[in-house]
């Protein structure tokens, strides 16, 4: 449709000062125009594991304590569980992302097992729910560990926190619309560095456990107190799940970039997977180390556990914890701008939003469109929400879409044998997932009924509305084609060829 445009602008990705090409394209016209290989499998697992531990583990833990009746042994075990249901999920995803083999992940495999209806719902509700309220809930925590030290006893204003979380996201959004490879470098660095502020408290957390610390002491000898444990209801686990997936959010994240990552039959599965068994050790030995020290009580009561915990154990040095809360909360915003944008992205490429949005910048060969949508709408959920709000809404919505998935993979099985599968789930694992989904989703609501909760099926009945007209029909509207022509002038951005897992080859001109 914009062919003359599209022209265009690669032709200026190949120009250069003696050079026969710029960003990898060269003169030939037929030089494809697509996503680039870049990512094997230890950036794999830094993206992976950067993008899990963010905010969660600094947040969570004083919610699933809560929701557990102060119990310190159940925390633990719903700890263990969130990681066990997080990998038997990722095992499906792995299923999934090794045979349909598109940028997306979600988007692709529901599009590919239900049809275009059923991906544009998780399109809308990526675009407005799970996306940007997970970046807006992290950038918050963000801002309210960066503030931490300069309002000693008191919380941060939340002007403040937000103006914080605000400038974190812009910043960062900045740097994954002008380089994948940066973005990814950062990735490494942020990684790297959160896990040494996760060392930090195992240590300094064991070494008083060890030393006889009376609270820790007390805490473990009476993890499973019966008093303690009487009248927990279904609805109080669910909502402990909802804490402590939170802080495993992220495990799918490679596989909205399949199609940039190299081997991706071997890399893919390796990545996600060892990344999960390293974070899930590491939460598990975080949760003793802050119970090594902390009453249930003081750590329902903060704000900010890792503060809290530093502030007992090396108070002279308790301003290096925020430092590196606040690093590793920045990496998890960057793996979820740099991994969400190609959603929407993967969407506009089969013409299920703007076509400007499938476009990538001819010089950065990012989604530049897509990255700037999915940043803008975070930003503007950080004005208007509040951490838990945030949290509920992104993972009681994300659960919807992950059940549907799990059942993709017996779908997908059926639909298309021939498809080549390099990695095959065990058939009972997306049976559990499938039934794990519809309790995390269902009890809350049936339980204590909120909006936060129905949010997610507001978003999908307007996306059932909006798909007949839009989609189906195809309805244009009127001055949409000089709109698309101006911006992709304005953004230096071009539209991709793309070959789908059935073999279709695709130019959107």
């Amino acid at each position: 449709m914009h062919s003359a445009n599209a022209d265009l602008l690669r032709a200026m990705a190949a120009v250069g000062a003696g050079k026969s090409s710029i960003a990898g394209l060269s003169n030939d016209s037929n030089q494809k125009f697509e996503l680039m290989k870049k990512i094997g499998i230890w950036r794999g697992v830094s993206i992976v594991a950067g993008c899990i531990v963010g905010s969660g583990i600094f947040v969570s833990p004083a919610g699933v304590l809560e929701q557990s009746n102060q119990s310190v042994g159940i925390s633990l075990v719903m700890w263990i569980a969130c990681g066990l249901f997080s990998a038997l999920t990722a095992l499906c995803y792995a299923e999934l992302g090794t045979t349909i083999r598109e940028s997306g992940a979600e988007f692709a495999y529901l599009n590919a097992s239900y049809g275009g209806p059923v991906a544009f719902m998780f399109v809308v509700c990526t675009i407005f729910a799970i996306s940007p309220a997970n970046l807006a809930a992290s950038s918050t925590v963000f801002g309210t560990y960066l503030l931490a030290p300069f309002y000693p006893g008191c919380d941060p204003p939340v002007l403040a926190v937000k103006l914080a979380a605000f400038l974190g996201v812009l910043t960062l959004g900045l740097i994954n619309y002008t380089s994948v490879r940066a973005s990814a470098r950062i990735q490494v660095i942020f990684t790297v560095a959160k896990f040494i502020g996760l060392l930090i408290i195992i240590v300094a957390g064991f070494t008083r456990l060890g030393m006889g610390d009376p609270v820790g002491i007390y805490n473990f000898q009476n993890a499973f107190d019966p008093t303690v444990l009487q009248g927990i209801t279904a609805g109080q686990i669910a909502l402990a799940f909802y804490q402590g997936l939170f802080s495993y959010g992220g495990w799918n994240k490679l596989n909205t970039m399949s199609e940039e990552v190299k081997d991706v039959g071997k890399t893919l599965p390796r990545a996600i997977m060892t990344s999960l068994c390293i974070v899930t050790a590491f939460y598990i030995a975080v949760n003793v180390a802050y119970l090594s020290v902390l009453t249930p009580a003081e750590m329902i009561s903060s704000k900010a556990v890792a503060v809290t915990f530093a502030s007992n154990v090396f108070p002279e040095y308790q301003w290096i914890m925020p430092l590196f809360v606040s690093i590793s909360v920045l990496g998890a915003v960057n793996g979820g701008i740099l991994t969400s944008g190609r959603i929407v992205f993967a969407a506009a490429r089969r013409e299920q939003l703007p076509q400007i949005i499938s476009m990538l910048h001819v010089a950065h060969k990012t989604p530049g469109p897509a990255i700037l949508l999915q940043v803008t709408m975070s930003m503007i959920l950080i004005v208007l929400g509040d951490f838990d709000t945030l949290l509920s809404i992104t993972t009681s919505t994300a659960w919807i879409f992950y059940g549907l998935c799990g059942a993709a993979v017996l779908v997908l099985r059926r639909k298309y044998p021939h498809l080549h599968r390099p990695y095959r789930v065990p058939i009972v694992i997306p049976v559990i997932v499938v039934v794990f989904a519809v309790f995390l989703v269902l009890m809350p609501f049936v339980t204590d009924p909120k909006l936060d909760y129905v949010y997610g099926f507001i978003l999908m009945i307007v996306a059932v509305i909006v798909y007949y007209p839009m989609i189906y029909k195809k309805y244009r509207i009127p001055g949409i084609d000089y709109f698309t022509s101006f911006i992709q002038r304005a953004l230096e951005i071009s539209p991709t060829d793309w070959k789908d897992s059935l073999g279709n080859e695709n130019h959107n001109d």
